[in-house]
């Protein structure tokens, strides 16, 4: 509705290249009609408004680049300044109402004309590159913290480990892991590297995401079921288990080597009273387990760079950014812990390790808010992240989310049942449970995730 409006506006300001505050703005009368009919109460001028700045990408005022002031009205210093809302403006000109609904006069509108052209076309209205808002830390540093307690989940389910029905909810949350992951890289990370989500206003370029995605699944579908009817072994698995497995968590494949996480992982969790101290179990500690930190850390600090730089653009963009980690985070710990157990640690141990090492997303986080002020490094960050979760989503958890499905058949092969199509189905359609649903979320929040930021105003 405001197209004919914003055309009238940009013409008399390319003729007539008019100060802020004079009325010397000539209409015709299709023009003033068109005009007037569009703002002549104070509410409509309100959004019109509040229209103008967020076509200058301004969804916050707090980033506004130079706000007006009284004392800039006073010394007429308008030329590059901007007024945080329409009230502020109409009292800068001295046009008053009673209420939101009375009409204002012709003459209030010629005088205000000016004024609005000056909103879209001032430096003063446009994005700030060099302020952070304490609202988008605060709320980045909640999640990071809430990201970051996933590295203590090892202590509430090891008394769970041994039920039926672990495996099965940790194999759906594999799928969903690999799910959001990929989907995030494809719908959001990459097309963001690209500036394509503000190019195509309308989310078109998600369909065209959406098709990789699809071929993807199709080739996972395909894998699957010559492993279920032709017994035909088609994906590469690293991971190797035991029946004695801590956290029925698939062993990690470090530099080549494979550690099984066999009777030295059992006795690590029995011998919770060792006498050794941290020290002196990190200087004897396996290899794995210190590759295990030092991968952490180094994962944990992406993420952190990403979740920093994501939420300079928005708290909206924030939260969509936050969703796929917190999902890869659950299952991945589980596995780091099981890992550091059998490299000689106890579970205090293992667990406080786990919980350092996933503290540099903090650090990360910190330094993507800070290069995040630059709008220019925002692409470079999203093809970063974008790459790393696409990598992981594909080459690290679908292997775990095949080997999570083998564990569950070695269950019931202890307990001497027999291991049919049917029992191999249902494992694949809990997979695909938690697999589809993360595709799922991931599109949706690319196409309407922007209703996020309503939702944590304050």
């Amino acid at each position: 509705m405001y197209i004919s409006l914003i055309t009238s506006i940009l013409v008399i300001f390319i003729l007539e290249q008019c100060p802020v505050f004079s009325n010397d703005v000539k209409l015709n009368s299709m023009e003033e009609d068109l005009l007037y009919s569009y703002l002549k109460t104070p509410a409509n001028v309100r959004i019109f408004y509040e229209k103008l700045l967020q076509s200058n990408d301004i969804d916050d005022i707090s980033r506004l680049h130079d706000v007006i002031t009284q004392e800039n009205i006073k010394q007429l210093e308008v030329e590059h300044k901007c007024f945080t809302s329409s009230d502020d403006l109409l009292n800068a000109l001295n046009i008053k109402s009673r209420n939101v609904n009375d009409t204002f006069s012709r003459n209030d509108i010629r005088r205000l004309l000016p004024a609005l052209v000056n909103v879209k076309f001032n430096d003063g209205c446009h994005k700030s590159e060099g302020r952070a808002t304490w609202r988008n830390i605060l709320i980045g540093l909640m999640i990071v913290t809430f990201i970051n307690c996933s590295a203590l989940c090892g202590a509430v389910i090891l008394p769970f480990r041994n039920r039926a029905a672990f495996k099965w909810i940790l194999t759906g949350f594999i799928g969903l892991a690999v799910g959001t992951l990929t989907g995030s890289g494809m719908f959001h990370l990459i097309p963001m590297a690209f500036n394509i989500p503000d190019l195509d206003v309308h989310h078109s370029y998600l369909n065209k995401s959406l098709i990789p995605i699809i071929i993807i699944y199709l080739y996972y579908m395909r894998d699957q079921l010559l492993r279920i009817f032709l017994h035909v072994e088609t994906i590469v698995c690293t991971h190797t288990h035991d029946e004695n497995e801590v956290l029925a968590k698939p062993s990690r494949s470090i530099n080549g080597s494979k550690y099984d996480l066999t009777n030295s992982a059992k006795k690590s969790v029995l011998e919770i009273h060792n006498p050794n101290t941290l020290v002196g179990n990190l200087k004897k500690m396996k290899a794995a387990g210190w590759m295990i930190i030092i991968g952490d850390m180094l994962h944990n600090f992406i993420d952190g760079l990403t979740l920093g730089a994501a939420f300079m653009v928005s708290v909206g963009e924030g939260l969509r950014m936050c969703f796929p980690i917190i999902c890869e985070e659950f299952p991945h710990e589980l596995g780091d812990i099981a890992v550091l157990l059998s490299s000689g640690l106890t579970i205090g141990q293992a667990l406080l390790m786990n919980f350092l090492s996933a503290c540099s997303c903090y650090l990360g986080f910190l330094i993507g808010a800070k290069l995040g002020e630059l709008e220019q490094f925002h692409p470079w960050v999203y093809a970063l992240a974008g790459g790393m979760f696409v990598y992981i989503g594909l080459a690290d958890m679908i292997p775990e989310l095949v080997s999570m499905g083998d564990e569950i058949e070695k269950d019931y092969l202890a307990l001497n049942q027999p291991i049919t199509n049917v029992l191999k189905l249902k494992i694949l359609l809990c997979q695909n449970s938690g697999l589809i649903l993360g595709f799922i979320i991931m599109f949706i929040l690319g196409k309407y995730g922007g209703d996020l930021e309503g939702l944590v105003k304050f």
